[in-house]
């Protein structure tokens, strides 16, 4: 009895942990995207986004021919941290603020749009 009391505690314990330890956030959302872009990842970073499939292989056509220059002559992405998370009342909309440091030196703010689509996070174009 005391072992099924045992095996039944741990297997509650995991599944709490699967439930709740899985959940993508705005912010870690962000964190992805900006290691998505340091690695040159672009397929995945455009497949954050709430778009038609048009224009996210036009962003990573423009991600792929600009974009890696762009980064390339900052001295590439080195890190990024949150500044701040602002998620609407109703839950479907956030906005974050990212600091994008390069190895340049530069250090840039970014702003991330997001709308919660099938109860996943998604980026937004800014509009």
């Amino acid at each position: 009895m005391k072992k099924t009391k045992l095996i039944i505690g741990a297997f509650l314990l995991v599944f709490c942990f699967a439930a709740c330890g899985g959940r993508t956030t705005p912010s870690s959302l962000t964190l992805k995207c900006i290691d998505y872009l340091k690695n040159g990842d672009y397929a995945a970073y455009v497949a954050t986004f709430n778009a038609s499939d048009e224009e996210k292989q036009q962003l990573q056509t423009l991600l792929e021919k600009k974009g890696k220059s762009s980064i390339d002559e900052l001295g590439g992405i080195k890190s990024g941290r949150i500044i701040s998370e602002e998620i609407s009342e109703d839950g479907f909309k956030a906005i974050v603020r990212a600091e994008i440091k390069y190895g340049n030196g530069r250090s840039d703010e970014s702003v991330f749009y997001y709308q919660k689509v099938d109860e996943e996070w998604k980026q937004e174009f800014n509009k």
